[in-house]
């Protein structure tokens, strides 16, 4: 973010990064949308998307391993959670600066597969284990704000509607819970891990 030269979707002209007027895939072009050149800061955004995608690998397998008994449940999580963190890699791999419409199918893409496990995994995160329930909580936080950007995003790629600040906005929102809900799950399994060797 320090290294964006600057621009938006909403506003070319304005100097360095707007957190929430920016795309995460923003910070990925070689040229930002200012015309500036972004060579270092292209690559270091790339890598760094590319992190979180990959950490998407364990997050699902664990959230699947988190339903328990729901033996078709927690497979249906696996399969469609995986299938959406190798969507969200193509699409870290494919910056819409160089790749255009492809990109924006590919988010669309990766998306359907991603908010189904999403709300498969919430549900049945909700309706077993021990209460508080925080990490359901918190992934139907994350599901209510991914729904609400992925329909801005797919009425402006789809419909062509007029793109709007809210788009980028809902994706760090999102984004947050996201963060927040691999972090639940993460403490969730390491605590299972360390009970089962007692």
């Amino acid at each position: 973010m320090l290294l964006y030269p600057g621009g938006t979707w909403f506003d070319t002209g304005v100097r360095g990064h707007r957190f929430w007027q920016n795309f995460l895939c923003d910070l990925e072009w070689r040229v930002s949308l200012n015309g500036q050149p972004n060579p270092v800061g292209s690559r270091l955004a790339q890598a760094a998307v590319l992190v979180l995608a990959l950490g998407l690998v364990p997050f699902w397998i664990a959230v699947a391993d988190l339903l328990g008994e729901r033996a078709r449940l927690a497979a249906t999580v696996r399969v469609l959670g995986l299938l959406a963190a190798a969507g969200t890699i193509a699409v870290t791999l494919m910056p819409s600066d160089r790749f255009g419409a492809i990109h924006g199918a590919a988010v669309l893409t990766s998306g359907v597969p991603g908010l189904t496990a999403a709300a498969l995994a919430a549900v049945g995160l909700l309706s077993a284990g021990p209460r508080p329930r925080v990490e359901g909580w918190i992934g139907t936080s994350m599901l209510v704000f991914a729904l609400i950007n992925f329909v801005l995003y797919a009425s402006h790629y789809l419909g062509g509607v007029e793109g709007t600040p809210l788009v980028p906005a809902m994706q760090k929102v999102a984004l947050g819970f996201l963060l927040a809900w691999m972090a639940a799950v993460a403490i969730r399994t390491r605590a299972r891990a360390r009970h089962r060797a007692e």
